[in-house]
């Protein structure tokens, strides 16, 4: 089933081509030399925030950054402009940053962005790094994104803002969004602190909608149709996955950094092939780690779940890399704790055992199911799944549920000490949406040193859980290998009924218009090499250029040039 809605919206529309024209009534086109960095330099240095560059035909490797303040950069076509990255991983990471302007509009467009042969170390800053502004708008549509050595796209705050009808050839995650609209969020405490905003409320999300994502690679542990963290907010909708995922960071391996904040993933295929040998079937279409969201009409084959929900907070501590929140053990203050120690004691089982076992008990047979069981001696822990009369199995027990852990498996030798507590709820986990606004504040009042920062809830004024309101996460009309896909969780604190809702629409939803409002925007020249009438599809890059190809291209007429 795909949901639409193409008539509601309209007046978004009119309103925003409107103010459109207004814009774009002043501005110059420049048509740079060649697609030499030094000449592309020299043209955007020409140009105001409105105008366009217009790149001819050719490639060129580029050695350093290019800025770009609400200047479009539009290229000949994906076959004909071709950027090389060779960016310095030390020094000018990025390929272009763009900086859209409050009351303007900006669209990068019609180029090739490839991967060099000499600059191949990982790039996690972002390719194109967009930062985004209140009140501006912008585009990135009609590229291919072969091979790059990192982070395609990221964006810092998004405003209004569409990525469409791209092509990513991936070795690396394909687009990272890293926070919302508000300046100076990078963490993301104030979107954390904001309700959700979904389908007519949503203008103001990043949209990707139409792209097409292969992954090149042999694994999934750095490539990825999308990443996020830092209260982003995402629409995910109508794209092509091949042997991909789309992902969710949650508040943890990020430290003080938080987790997206929502998510809507709609109306999206995903395919693993079973020639894609190394990798079929692919274990979920969606890693979720944070935040609330919508999952419906997808249609997803090869895969073996809809989504796969992750806590990684409930499980192990990564110890200094989750700070300041730490682990969800039952001693955060920043989680929704009972400061009841419910039980000490020590372990009689064998050594490295992966399970609790105490003599001389006589517990009720899971009694203990959505308790925490700590290891005092290392400090590891894990929530409790089962447990009989005198032992306990928590997440990792089994080989199913260590799958799900990121780190060190809690295990038990004689007499280590162990403590049983409870967590109601973690911080930003899973299926919790807004609470009271976190903030970071010199910590000299506390100690001799002045360069320590604390984290309080700003409405009680210490670290302190900030009542996080339940927000769930809500599936729908998904087919997963032909048969209704729902969602389940390996943890008792995230539960299905409370937390994940299936073949529920979430109630008073209504999508954003589609197609988005500014993909009927485009602001480069209409004499395009290998345009309309001459090649009305840009192909695939040439199958030499990429490591492997599994066997996948876009379908017929999926890329057009304007």
């Amino acid at each position: 089933m795909k949901i639409r809605v193409h008539h509601s919206g309209i007046f978004g529309i009119i309103a925003l081509t409107s103010l459109f024209a207004a814009i774009q009534c002043d501005a110059k086109v420049i048509n740079a030399a060649s697609c030499g960095f030094a000449d592309v330099s020299a043209a955007v240095a020409q140009a105001s925030p409105g105008d366009v560059v217009q790149l001819p035909a050719g490639s060129s490797s580029w050695t350093q950054s290019l800025t770009l303040n609400g200047v479009s950069l539009i290229g000949a076509g994906t076959n004909s402009t071709i950027i090389i990255d060779e960016e310095s991983r030390s020094s000018s990471a990025q390929i272009i940053n763009l900086y859209p302007q409050a009351g303007t509009y900006m669209e990068i467009a019609n180029i090739q962005f490839e991967g060099g042969v000499t600059n191949t170390s990982a790039n996690y800053t972002g390719c194109l790094a967009v930062y985004g502004a209140t009140g501006a708008s912008w585009r990135i549509d009609h590229n291919i994104f072969n091979g790059l050595y990192g982070k395609n796209i990221v964006t810092y705050g998004d405003s209004t803002s569409v990525i469409d009808h791209n092509a990513f050839y991936e070795k690396y995650i394909s687009v990272c969004c890293y926070g919302y609209i508000w300046p100076g969020d990078g963490n993301g405490d104030v979107s954390w602190s904001m309700p959700a905003t979904y389908g007519l409320a949503s203008s103001n999300c990043l949209y990707v909608e139409n792209n097409y994502f292969t992954n090149m690679t042999t694994w999934l542990g750095s490539v990825g149709a999308t990443d996020g963290n830092g209260g982003g907010r995402i629409v995910f909708r109508d794209n092509i996955i091949m042997n991909d995922v789309f992902n969710d960071h949650g508040t943890e391996s990020g430290g003080r950094v938080r987790s997206l904040r929502s998510f809507e993933v709609y109306n999206n295929t995903f395919t693993c092939p079973p020639s894609a040998t190394s990798l079929y079937p692919i274990y979920t279409a969606c890693m979720i780690r944070g935040g609330s969201g919508l999952i419906f009409s997808n249609t997803i084959n090869g895969y073996s779940s809809v989504a796969a929900i992750r806590n990684y907070r409930f499980t192990c501590s990564y110890y200094n890399e989750f700070d300041p929140f730490g682990g969800a053990n039952g001693l955060s203050p920043y989680d929704s704790n009972d400061p009841t120690l419910y039980l000490t004691g020590t372990s009689s089982g064998p050594s490295g055992s992966a399970y609790l076992q105490v003599n001389g008990v006589n517990w009720t047979p899971n009694q203990w199911v959505g308790y925490t069981v700590i290891d005092t001696s290392n400090g590891n822990f894990s929530e409790i799944n089962s447990n009989t009369v005198n032992t306990i199995y928590y997440i990792g027990s089994t080989p199913d549920t260590a799958s799900v852990i990121p780190c060190t498996v809690l295990t038990f030798n004689p007499g280590d000490v162990f403590q049983i507590r409870r967590v109601y709820a973690s911080l930003d986990q899973p299926g919790r949406g807004s609470g009271d606004l976190l903030q970071d504040v010199n910590n000299s009042w506390l100690t001799s040193s002045n360069h320590v920062l604390v984290t309080l809830d700003t409405a009680t004024e210490t670290e302190s859980w900030p009542n996080q309101a339940l927000d769930g996460i809500y599936s729908w009309a998904n087919n997963l290998n032909g048969l209704d896909g729902q969602l389940a969780s390996a943890y008792p604190g995230v539960a299905v009924g409370r937390e994940l809702y299936n073949d529920t629409p979430k109630p008073g939803y209504t999508p954003y218009v589609y197609p988005h409002p500014l993909t009927y925007m485009y602001v480069g020249s209409t004499n395009l090499t290998g345009g309309p009438g001459n090649n009305p599809t840009n192909n695939p890059p040439p199958v030499t250029n990429n490591p492997t190809t599994n066997g996948l291209t876009p379908p017929p007429n999926f890329h057009i040039i304007h």
